[in-house]
């Protein structure tokens, strides 16, 4: 199952307590221990597809996924059932990283035509609460969104559309050399959204944590591993 299907399933409203006020949510794994998937549920996030199949994990102060296998996986939090999503943010700052991507990711070539896009690990921030077209009638409409991701051969600054929701969607990889190790990606969120869609963005309705290692090689007895230590959204 691709990056561009985590969301076959519908988007499950879930009570969300917020973390800061209306301007400023923070995720930090740095003091976090236990099982991830208990975890992710008494926290309010709904997990998809075939995260609980990654082994996600906390381990030295991050939240580790890692595939033995070619699935793809997703946590969601939806901010919309108790009216809280979130205004005046203004950027994302995420420190995460990866130590082995996906052999097999590409997301060259013509947009007209399905390509392997995978990804180690992302983070997709949704706005609004009006779901956009799919653009096939078997994929969910989701709200629109901007999605961060770490790539090995992807090139920096460039929107990347995906197999679906072409025209709700944006993928960035940012930073992007292919090195593993930590990383530290910041990005302003209204103007790149602005800039990508033409209108200044509704309020974040949603965020969320994904993996995809959907027909990828496996190497080292795994298909990737990467790890996230803080999301933070800023005012």
């Amino acid at each position: 199952m691709s990056f561009q299907r985590l969301f076959l399933t519908a988007l499950i409203l879930i009570p969300f307590q917020l973390l800061g006020n209306e301007n400023h949510y923070t995720l930090d794994f740095s003091q976090i221990e236990g099982n991830a998937l208990e975890w992710f549920e008494k926290n309010g996030w709904a997990e998809q597809v075939d995260m609980d199949k990654m082994n996600p994990r906390f381990e030295k102060g991050t939240l580790v996924i890692e595939p033995k296998d070619d699935y793809s996986g997703v946590f969601f939090k939806d901010f919309r059932p108790d009216s809280r999503q979130l205004k005046g943010v203004n950027k994302i700052r995420i420190e995460w990283g990866v130590e082995q991507y996906p052999e097999g990711s590409d997301w060259s070539g013509s947009t007209d035509e399905k390509r392997n896009v995978r990804n180690a690990i992302g983070v997709m921030v949704f706005f609004g609460d009006e779901d956009q077209d799919s653009g096939v009638f078997y994929v969910p409409n989701i709200p629109y969104f901007l999605a961060f991701f770490l790539g090995e051969k992807e090139r920096p600054g460039k929107a990347y559309l995906g197999n679906y929701w072409q025209k709700a969607g944006r993928y960035f990889c940012t930073p992007c050399d292919g090195k593993i190790g930590e990383f530290i990606t910041e990005m302003e969120l209204p103007k790149t959204f602005n800039k990508q869609f033409g209108f200044d963005p509704p309020p974040i309705s949603g965020i969320s944590i994904d993996a995809d290692a959907s027909n990828t090689t496996p190497k080292n007895g795994r298909h990737s591993k990467s790890f996230i230590r803080k999301i933070e959204l800023l005012p």
